[in-house]
């Protein structure tokens, strides 16, 4: 190969001195013989690249062979006739456009032939048949089958059909296969790259995909859907800026509710009641801080991720940061301050005595209505006094609501320990009242 003034390029068996293209290695010989003897280290030269370069294609020398003809084309001829003159560029051509144009097609008719497959399998996985015979006449009715009356061998393997060896058909592109060279695509997951927004149970455990829960496909069909899976897993793939993010909006999920129940605990204990104590307060602030540990942890973690500075990711990681934190000082640690324990007694004993002058005043009341009842009906009417109570059955239920609400406490399932003193207390009110009626 060589270039011209006018830039063309020549390319050939051509002579060093007078360009002239000879067609073959031999011709070229004969003709440097004849014209330029004159230059006998030049032609020398040349039959030992030639001579080399031919025991390369034959295979006939080793990496010795090859290193020395790699140098010897470096100090070629050129360096003899052209070392002193000035080199000049040759043409350049850019292949890029070709290049692109070549992978856009291809890419083109692999979408193209993909989405073809995602539509027949969105028909096939769509309302299909739990029956094995209506199942098949479904998928023959959305793919074809081709025609096997002709087919005598596999067109994968290459194995020819006989009783053990039957023909199937694939469920996508209708083409003939054997059961070796077919692949199952399980129903779930073809379900899941239809629409991979729809939920799908990934805890089920493993197991073998047969015909039964799977659709049979040859090879090249498997590897699209398997191409189309991988993208969406990829696209779908969570970071690890992403987790923290939905780690620290979860425990901020948990939060509120534990910072709603924790003020109702605490005016529980300023309103004197005894549905909770000071040790349940105590633990639900507890739970409480250690949720603001949490998610002080992961917006600090969220605001260090590296990043390039002054970026809006960088901006966003900031602000989820500062959020964090505005909403760990406002909400989680300027809890009500809890009440003493002697502030608790006094409340209590406020309330038991007001609870004692309504039982005393009810009680007076139920001793005049009795009292009208015997001047008109007369002491004919005995009484009965039971101070039995061992076998009352109120009391064996309020028994029961006690040990459940032990072990709600120690769960700290404060809002079962409300719900079971609410059941407690009417209870008692309805044992106070049985007491009540016995006597009068």
């Amino acid at each position: 190969m060589a270039a011209t003034n006018d830039e063309e390029i020549l390319e050939g068996f051509l002579c060093p001195i007078c360009k002239a293209d000879l067609k073959s290695a031999s011709q070229l010989t004969s003709h440097f013989e004849s014209l330029h003897q004159e230059e006998q280290d030049v032609l020398k030269s040349l039959k030992e690249i030639f001579g080399k370069a031919k025991k390369i294609i034959l295979n006939n020398d080793d990496t010795d062979l090859k290193e020395t003809f790699d140098r010897a084309l470096k100090f070629s001829y050129q360096e003899s006739y052209y070392l002193n003159e000035e080199q000049t560029v040759g043409v350049c051509r850019s292949t890029t456009d070709y290049l692109k144009a070549v992978r856009g097609a291809r890419l083109e008719r692999y979408a193209t032939e993909t989405n073809k497959l995602l539509i027949r399998l969105d028909k096939l996985v769509c309302n299909m048949p739990t029956e094995p015979n209506q199942r098949k006449l479904h998928e023959q009715e959305v793919v074809p089958w081709l025609d096997g009356s002709s087919v005598k061998l596999c067109p994968n393997c290459a194995k020819a059909f006989n009783l053990t060896r039957r023909k199937h058909h694939c469920r996508l592109c209708g083409s003939i296969l054997c059961h070796d060279c077919s692949l199952f695509l399980d129903i779930d997951i073809a379900r899941a790259v239809v629409d991979p927004s729809a939920p799908h149970a990934s805890n089920q455990p493993e197991q073998e995909i047969t015909e039964k829960n799977g659709l049979r496909l040859c090879e090249h069909c498997f590897n699209l859907i398997e191409l189309r899976k991988q993208v969406q897993d990829t696209r779908n793939a969570k970071t690890v800026l992403m987790t923290a993010y939905e780690q620290m909006r979860s425990l901020m999920d948990q939060a509120r509710p534990a910072v709603a129940m924790y003020e109702k605990m605490c005016q529980s204990l300023f309103d004197g009641e005894t549905t909770y104590n000071l040790t349940d307060v105590n633990a639900m602030r507890g739970r409480i801080g250690k949720l603001a540990e949490g998610i002080d942890l992961l917006s600090k973690q969220i605001a260090t991720f590296p990043t390039d500075p002054g970026t809006r990711q960088a901006r966003l990681q900031n602000s989820i940061r500062q959020a964090a934190a505005h909403y760990i000082k406002e909400d989680l640690l300027s809890l009500r301050k809890l009440p003493t324990e002697a502030q608790i007694e006094e409340v209590r004993r406020q309330r038991y005595e007001r609870a004692e002058r309504q039982i005393k005043m009810e009680r007076e009341r139920m001793e005049k209505q009795r009292d009208r009842m015997e001047e008109l009906a007369g002491p004919s009417v005995s009484r009965v006094n039971n101070d039995d109570d061992d076998d009352n059955p109120l009391l064996e239920q309020m028994n029961i609501i006690r040990g459940y609400i032990k072990e709600a406490r120690k769960e700290l399932k404060f809002e079962e320990v409300a719900i079971l003193e609410a059941n407690l207390k009417e209870l008692k009110k309805e044992y106070q009242l049985q007491k009540l009626s016995s006597k009068s």
